[in-house]
């Protein structure tokens, strides 16, 4: 998904091992077991498809041995999506002694074109006999004698790293950057309302992040609006979830309980309530899947329905806890998070959506609970609940 200092693809097939760094793990102490087990669980989800392979799990790093050839590119691709992921390297196994370091560092290089470079040494195995210095010294004269390159610690244009363990050395260079946080499932289950548009595939995500294992829900207004947005719905969720383990999404057809709204309550009111009934809904959805909590794209303050008074009107409706990971967020800064992950393209795709269908032209702008529970008296609302739950489709992404 992200990438820094460039490996080539094409040259994986010359690499034995992959390591795989993780960041955030590593602080858990006494519970770091869990999250390297749920991590080293995702990433073999994640390859599964790519080959046989041992999986083992050296302190602080995770190395992937496979038993065949495999595609390089697909696999680095995959774990460069797997949240917990930190770093990947493409490395080179060798014997323990300096010899071998040379050697494999030589093959590595042989055919690279470098203008500055850095040699990182990590000497786990204390009894090798050279400390990390005096190898990141001695590899160094030897990759400037053969590229005539420079050394330059602070943005060097390939970084050569040597990990010495006790039995074997992994030598690589470069490496890709993964996403980061908690690995997908160690935080609990959450349940996501998405929407084709720009914030809620990026408030998913950030809640991934932390460790969440989703269900999505999305009210659509079909056939009263086009199937548009539960297309780009699922085009999005394919996206975010390339790499993680596989959920479901509830397609919720919420244009019927828009019509009760309408004709039953004071045209300001819709929106409010079209909310109060979708956190309803999505609530019971929840509780089938055991989530703790409802999780939307919402911003302070970014539209009508998402002042102070109105969010806290609208969460009052739902009995689990709503977070919002985009809350402090101005558009800007959602709208380069969409682009940074790769949402961006597919949410500006034009679509109907049910907030847009039976929209107010004056939408009220702050309201209290006492005031919104008052114009609910008008409607059926279990009634309505029962109705928006009808129908609805379930499906694997």
């Amino acid at each position: 998904m992200n990438t820094q200092k460039r490996i080539n693809p094409q040259d994986l097939h010359s690499f034995s091992s992959i390591i795989v760094y993780y960041g955030e793990i590593a602080l858990k102490k006494g519970n770091r077991s869990l999250f390297e087990d749920c991590l080293v669980r995702n990433i073999r989800f994640s390859i599964e498809k790519e080959g046989k392979c041992e999986i083992r799990r050296p302190r602080g790093r995770i190395h992937i041995e496979f038993a065949e050839p495999a595609d390089g590119k697909s696999v680095m691709d995959k774990l460069s999506c797997v949240f917990g992921v930190a770093r990947i390297a493409a490395a080179v196994r060798c014997r323990p002694s300096l010899e071998e370091i040379r050697n494999t560092v030589q093959k590595i290089i042989s055919t690279k074109t470098i203008e500055n470079f850095a040699v990182r040494t990590r000497r786990v195995d204390k009894s090798f006999p050279l400390p990390s210095q005096k190898v990141n010294e001695e590899i160094g004269a030897l990759v400037q004698s053969i590229s005539g390159g420079r050394v330059d610690l602070e943005k060097p244009d390939m970084t050569v790293s040597i990990e010495i363990l006790k039995d074997q050395v992994f030598v690589s260079v470069d490496q890709i950057k993964g996403p980061g946080g908690l690995p997908v499932g160690i935080s609990g289950k959450v349940a996501c309302l998405v929407s084709g548009g720009i914030d809620s595939p990026v408030a998913a995500w950030r809640i991934m992040k932390r460790g969440c294992l989703p269900i999505f829900i999305h009210f659509h207004s079909a056939p009263f609006t086009s199937s548009a947005s539960k297309e780009k719905v699922v085009e999005l969720l394919s996206h975010i979830m390339k790499g993680q383990p596989r959920t479901k999404l509830f397609m919720v057809p919420f244009g019927p309980v828009q019509q009760k709204i309408v004709v039953g309550v004071p045209q300001a009111y819709r929106v409010i309530l079209y909310r109060r009934f979708m956190v309803r809904i999505a609530a019971l959805l929840a509780r089938e899947f055991n989530a703790e909590a409802l999780i939307t794209g919402e911003a302070l303050s970014q539209v009508a329905s998402q002042t102070l008074s109105n969010l806290r009107t609208i969460e009052t409706a739902s009995p689990l806890p709503i977070l919002r990971p985009l809350i402090g967020m101005d558009k800007q800064e959602i709208v380069d998070e969409a682009k940074r992950i790769g949402t961006f393209e597919i949410s500006i795709q034009p679509h109907d959506d049910c907030c847009s269908f039976l929209m107010p032209r004056n939408p009220v702008t702050h309201t209290t609970i006492s005031e919104v529970e008052g114009v609910e008296q008008a409607l059926d609302i279990e009634g309505l609940v029962r109705m928006g739950l009808e129908n609805h489709e379930i499906i694997d992404v």
